[in-house]
C-alpha cells in the first residue's frame, strides 16, 4: 500500500442540525446520536455540484500527486461504492478518463456495500499475485448516502458523511503484504435492508418514498463472528493481539467499537474511532481509521493492521495486512 488519500465535503455539520430536524417530528434522537452512534460532526458535500463520482475523481488526483504518479502509471482502477453516479459507463472508466489513464488498463466497478473497499483490497491482491501485467492499482472508494435515506428515518438520516478514499497498491519486493482474509455471511437478515425499497424495476412508477432505503437494524450479531475470524487469522499467522498496531473497525456505531475493545482487550489507541468527525462513510469507513493512524504516527511501515467491517444482508469481513 504505497499511499492513501482522503477527500471530503467542505461543509461541517454538527448533530444540532439533525437533532432539531427530528425534534420537529416529535423524536428525541440526541442520546442515540451521541451515545450509541457516537456522532458529533460529519462532512457534507455541495449537493448541487458534487456527488460520489466527483469525490472519487478528486481523491484520485490527490493520491496520484502524493505518490508522484500519473494516470499512465496505473495498470488497474477499481471503484467501490454502493450507488455509482452512473451505471454506464462505469465510474472506474470515468476516473480513467479524468486521470488520463493508459490504454492497457483494467477498469471495473464493484459493489459489496459497506465492506466494499476491504473486499476489494483482497481482490486486488489476488489480481497482482496472478497477473504479471498488473503492477500498480488505483483503488477508490466513494459513497454518497444521505440523499438515499428518508428524512423521517431517525436510524439513518443524518448519520452519514460524504467522503472518498483512494489507495495506490503496487507490486513490491519489500516485506509488506496482505496476509489473510475471512468473510462470514448470515442470511437471517437478508430482508432487513433494501435499496431502493421498490427495486429498480419500479423506479419510474414508484412514489419517492419507495425510492429511499428500507432499513431495519440487523443488530450486532456479527461482532462475535468478527472476533472469531480475528483470532483465527492471528492463530494461523502465529501472531497475537499484542502484535497488531491498529484495528480498523467499521465506524457505523461507537458502541460496537467499545464492545469489540472490551471483548478483545485492546485500547482506544489501537482502535481509533473517527465517526465522530467524518460521520459514517460506508465503503471507506475502516480506511479512514487507517488513514488517520498513518497521519498520527500510530501506524508505521512494518506494522500489522487488521481491517474489520460489516455490510447489510448481512456479511462481515476481516483482513490482516503487514503495512
Amino acid at each position: 500500500m504505497r499511499d492513501i488519500e482522503v477527500y471530503h465535503g467542505r461543509n461541517i455539520v454538527s448533530n444540532d442540525y439533525y437533532i432539531e430536524h427530528f425534534k420537529k417530528q416529535g423524536k428525541d434522537v440526541k442520546k442515540f446520536f451521541e451515545e450509541t452512534l457516537g456522532r458529533k460532526y460529519r462532512y457534507e458535500i455541495n449537493r448541487e455540484s458534487e456527488n460520489a463520482l466527483t469525490m472519487a475523481i478528486e481523491v484520485s488526483h490527490k493520491v496520484l500527486k502524493k505518490s508522484n504518479c500519473t494516470g499512465k502509471d496505473i495498470d488497474m482502477i477499481v471503484y467501490s461504492g454502493m450507488l455509482s453516479e452512473y451505471v454506464s459507463p462505469t465510474s472506474a472508466l470515468i476516473i480513467h478518463s479524468a486521470i488520463n489513464g493508459k490504454k492497457e488498463c483494467f477498469c471495473h466497478d464493484m459493489n459489496v456495500n459497506c465492506i466494499g473497499m476491504t473486499y476489494a483490497l483482497d481482490l486486488v491482491n489476488r489480481y497482482i499475485s496472478t497477473n504479471p501485467q498488473i503492477n500498480r492499482v488505483l483503488l477508490v472508494g466513494s459513497d454518497y448516502l444521505t440523499p438515499q435515506v428518508s428524512p423521517e428515518n431517525e436510524e439513518c438520516y443524518g448519520q452519514y458523511g460524504d467522503v472518498s478514499c483512494a489507495v495506490i497498491l503496487e507490486r513490491t519486493e519489500e516485506d509488506c503484504k496482505l496476509i489473510d482474509t475471512k468473510v462470514s455471511v448470515n442470511n437471517d437478515f437478508i430482508d432487513y435492508v433494501r435499496f431502493p425499497k421498490c427495486g429498480f424495476a419500479h423506479i419510474y412508477d414508484a412514489p419517492k418514498e419507495e425510492m429511499y432505503v428500507k432499513w431495519k437494524s440487523f443488530g450486532t450479531w456479527w461482532i462475535d463472528g468478527a472476533i472469531e475470524n480475528i483470532n483465527s487469522i492471528l492463530d494461523n499467522s502465529k501472531l497475537s493481539i499484542e502484535d497488531i498496531s491498529m484495528f480498523c473497525f467499521s465506524q457505523i456505531a461507537y458502541k460496537n467499537i467499545v464492545t469489540l475493545r472490551e471483548k478483545i482487550g485492546i485500547s482506544e489507541e489501537k482502535s481509533l474511532y473517527v465517526g465522530d468527525t467524518y460521520g459514517y462513510t460506508g465503503t471507506t469507513s475502516p480506511f479512514l481509521v487507517f488513514y488517520e493512524g498513518i497521519k498520527t504516527g500510530r501506524i508505521k511501515r512494518g506494522n500489522y493492521v487488521v481491517f474489520c467491517t460489516v455490510a447489510a444482508g448481512s456479511t462481515h469481513i476481516t483482513s490482516l495486512i503487514k503495512y
